[in-house]
């Protein structure tokens, strides 16, 4: 038995092939760091919640017009409580979280 197999436009095929992994790829991503920043705010130590609600998913454009998702927290004592400074969450407890979720 011979099975043969034409593509009309094979160049053109292959590219909505790579575009459809991209944005399958991109889907999981943003779902990943969606998840994170949840996961962050609610493993963040509490004392008056501003650590918790400092969480924020942002998307930044590159260059070349491609957006970024990027979890930021601007309050200025977060690398002191992720040093372990509180004892309701643990060392690292960002580290830990982005690799949990499969970031880092």
């Amino acid at each position: 038995m011979v099975v043969s197999l034409e593509v009309v436009d094979f160049k053109k095929e292959i590219e909505r092939v790579r575009e459809e992994a991209k944005r399958l790829a991109n889907e999981d991503i943003d779902a990943r760091v969606e998840l994170a920043t949840e996961t962050l705010r609610i493993v963040t130590p509490v004392d008056t919640g501003k650590a918790r609600s400092g969480w924020e998913l942002e998307y930044e454009k590159d260059l070349e017009g491609y957006t970024s998702p990027v979890i930021i927290n601007d309050v200025e004592y977060i690398s002191i409580l992720n040093n372990g400074h509180s004892k309701q969450a643990p060392k690292y407890f960002i580290e830990q979280t982005l690799t949990t979720v499969g970031l880092l």
